[in-house]
């Protein structure tokens, strides 16, 4: 366990590199705690209650790093560092009782040192509580036969899962599947299904009274989508190349792959690695069936990474190579992931985290002046509902991509495969008296709204953007600017 806290103190220097990194979409969860935390509700704005996070957990954390006085973006970050920490304790303990001891450490240079891994665990997102979930819910389950003290505790971490991201619904009944292929106690698996439910089912109560949806408004807005037709089929194809892409940029994780047919006998008689392929599996269906995800560095993939991990160590420890001993074979291998991970983090293109680094900084600089500029108790039109709802929380926004807006996130319409939505008509109906719009340089080094979003386009080729004048600009990046248009006053 030594060699872990190494290469967990290894890990955490190279989070330095990147512990800036910001992006927009962090800061609706940081507006929902701020009205949470003063007693507003659950809400976005004063009055209207739409679930527009995605997990209700991390929401609840955050609430308590705010009661307590912290500041909300440095200890998110720190939070997301201390859950990366207890997974790796955790994936140390799965290891020692899955009889993977031995290929610890070469596990644990796969599952940590990958880009997407170092920028996920700083980056203030839930990411790293799902994570730490799943692999303590597969801890316990394994040795489910061994140990029934913690069999409340899986109960709650199961409901947790469900509570604490998107995907997490299916992970539960997947985990509460396993409970009875690794127990072979029917009375026992309904026990853990009884109290999910009735935690569960708790839940869904709140969130329909409360919010009046089975589910959370970012689903209707951010996938909401049918199961057959040709955007559907538009929409798994990215999602195929999205984990593709991962691939190509994380190697190390072909291994996995490439060994899994020389063990695939060991799914029907080994329950530990069938759940290992199944968690991955999961997450690569919801990775298809959702269409990837826009943010940087596979945000998407990352849960499946600890499991990538222990799948590649679990196949190695099954293939019997003759010409080599155990010893060497794990050094051989533990050198081979340290410079397949090394390598692809010295090639990894940083220039979009590092770009987004300077881009939202300069948004939360420039969100002063604009509060300065928008009086309190105004309606304002926005795209980017984060950092800047954040900093005018005395404002009413209407987010022009719907994920805080329930009519734009049902009834909106998407550009292809576009993973915003967007409803002009609707916006200017809401009476917005400021609308912010962003513009980006094309390749001609023009700025225009349809290179920046298909929204900002749509809200400008709207009858209706007549209204409304040029106010103030906002140099944010050498190609990206925000400008603020100010509605006309009639005589």
């Amino acid at each position: 366990m030594l060699a872990g806290g190494v290469l967990f103190l290894l890990f955490s220097l190279l989070t330095l590199e990147v512990f800036d990194w910001v992006i927009d979409d962090l800061y609706i969860y940081f507006r929902y705690v701020n009205n949470f935390t003063i007693g507003n509700g659950i809400v976005f704005n004063k009055g209207e209650n739409v679930e527009g996070f995605s997990s209700f957990s991390w929401l609840m954390i955050l609430s308590v790093i705010k009661s307590a006085g912290l500041p909300l973006e440095f200890s998110s970050k720190i939070a997301g560092l201390i859950f990366t920490l207890f997974s790796l304790i955790c994936f140390y303990r799965i290891c020692t009782e899955t009889g993977l001891s031995d290929f610890f450490i070469p596990a644990a240079i796969l599952m940590l040192f990958n880009l997407p891994l170092i920028l996920w665990a700083v980056s203030g997102f839930e990411i790293m509580l799902f994570f730490f979930i799943l692999l303590m819910c597969f801890l316990i389950i394994v040795r489910m036969n061994t140990d029934s003290s913690l069999n409340l505790l899986l109960s709650f971490l199961i409901f947790l899962i469900s509570v604490s991201r998107p995907e997490g619904v299916v992970f539960s009944f997947v985990m509460l599947i396993f409970i009875y292929v690794f127990s072979g106690n029917r009375t026992l698996t309904l026990k853990h299904l009884g109290i999910y439910s009735l935690l569960f089912g708790a839940f869904l109560i709140f969130r329909i009274f409360y919010y009046g949806d089975i589910l959370p408004n970012t689903y209707y807005a951010k996938i909401g989508h049918n199961i057959v037709g040709y955007y559907e089929f538009r929409t798994y194809k990215n999602g195929i190349f999205y984990i593709l892409y991962f691939l190509k940029s994380n190697p190390q994780f072909l291994i996995f792959f490439l060994l899994l047919p020389f063990t695939f006998d060991k799914l029907k008689s080994d329950k530990k690695f069938l759940l290992i392929v199944s968690i991955i599996l999961i997450q690569f269906t919801f990775i298809i069936f959702s269409g990837g995800d826009w943010m940087v560095q596979y945000r998407f993939a990352v849960v499946s990474i600890p499991f990538l991990s222990l799948g590649t160590v679990f196949c190695l420890n099954s293939i019997t190579f003759s010409k080599f001993s155990k010893t060497y074979l794990i050094k051989l291998f533990t050198l081979l992931f340290f410079l397949i991970s090394a390598a692809g983090l010295y090639f990894a293109d940083r220039s979009v985290i590092e770009k987004e680094t300077v881009l939202w900084n300069n948004l939360k600089k420039e969100s002063a002046d604009i509060y300065k500029n928008i009086p309190a108790g105004s309606i304002v039109a926005n795209g980017s509902s984060g950092i800047i709802p954040y900093y005018l929380e005395d404002v009413k926004f209407i987010d022009l991509v719907g994920l805080t807006n329930k009519h734009i996130a049902r009834e909106g319409f998407r550009h292809g495969t576009w993973f915003e939505r967007s409803l002009p008509d609707y916006v200017y109906s809401q009476d917005p008296e400021w609308i912010i719009m962003w513009k980006k340089k094309n390749a001609d080094g023009i700025y225009t709204f349809r290179d920046a979003s298909p929204c900002y386009y749509d809200m400008a080729e709207n009858k209706n953007f007549s209204d409304f004048e040029f106010f103030k600009e906002y140099d944010l990046y050498d190609d990206v600017k925000i400008e603020l248009y100010k509605k006309i006053k009639s005589n």
